[in-house]
């Protein structure tokens, strides 16, 4: 048997990087969207999950509990911190979501997933009905939305969107409908991931068939592209990198 000082001396802390708790991010689907919009400002992501369980009356537990997992029930929470835009309005995912949280029955459903930013196995999609609540009530206080979000139905494990061959993932383009010469903001994931997109050329961007006229990668998962000359109507926005090319993101742009 080991002395108390040789488990001691065995047990270390495990090398690497401490995750922190802001990692994980939340992708909602808006009423009528046909694509997730990463949703920035999120903090407190919890996703509470609730095992149901039954006894199992086995001859072999004799008379002890021998418990069955059989399902689970799921609360998701997060908080929102409010930004208000020019004309005082808040971000259109929350506002969004907001406006979920006024309905009832489909209207009031969501689809939200949550996933880890940096990359683990760690990501899960479902159907969630939304409540709302207005945080930070002290004049000198930030506000914030706390989004409380029940499961509908069953959800279901998937792969971490930031995992999927290393393409370029892109969830969302604002404004909607600009024209030549305006800048586009696309939102997305692995823009940096192994050297992703390549910066000396527009051609790893494009709005339909068109390069970008320039762009700039300011972050991992934010894109600021300048729409080319052409017609109005259908561009889906396209981004290259040396594994692929990422799926089109549905995009009309204006004339």
């Amino acid at each position: 048997m080991p002395s108390n000082s040789d488990v001691w001396d065995a047990v270390e802390q495990t090398d690497g990087t401490p995750a922190n708790s802001f990692e994980l991010l939340i992708a909602v689907k808006a009423a009528a969207a046909a694509t997730f919009t990463q949703s920035a400002d999120v903090t407190n992501v919890n996703p509470a999950f609730t095992p149901k369980s039954r006894n199992r009356e086995t001859y072999a537990a004799k008379g002890a509990d021998s418990m069955s997992k059989y399902a689970d029930t799921l609360a998701l929470s997060f908080d929102v911190e409010l930004i208000r835009d020019s004309n005082g309005e808040f971000q259109p995912f929350v506002q969004d979501l907001i406006d979920a949280s006024k309905t009832i029955g489909a209207a009031n459903r969501r689809d939200i997933r949550f996933y880890d930013a940096l990359g683990a196995d760690y990501a899960y999609s479902a159907t969630y009905a939304i409540t709302v609540s207005r945080s930070g009530t002290s004049w000198d206080e930030a506000a914030y939305m706390t989004i409380t979000a029940q499961r509908y139905g069953v959800g279901t494990w998937i792969t971490n969107p930031v995992l999927v061959g290393n393409l370029p993932l892109l969830l969302a383009a604002n404004p909607t409908a600009a024209a030549a010469t305006q800048s586009v903001y696309i939102q997305g994931e692995n823009f940096f991931l192994a050297n992703v997109v390549d910066v000396s050329g527009a051609a790893s961007v494009k709005f339909g068939a068109t390069n970008a006229t320039s762009y700039i990668v300011v972050s991992d998962s934010l894109i600021v592209a300048v729409v080319p000359a052409g017609s109005a109507g259908s561009a889906p926005i396209t981004v290259i990198n040396t594994a692929g090319t990422s799926a089109a993101l549905p995009y009309t742009r204006g004339a």
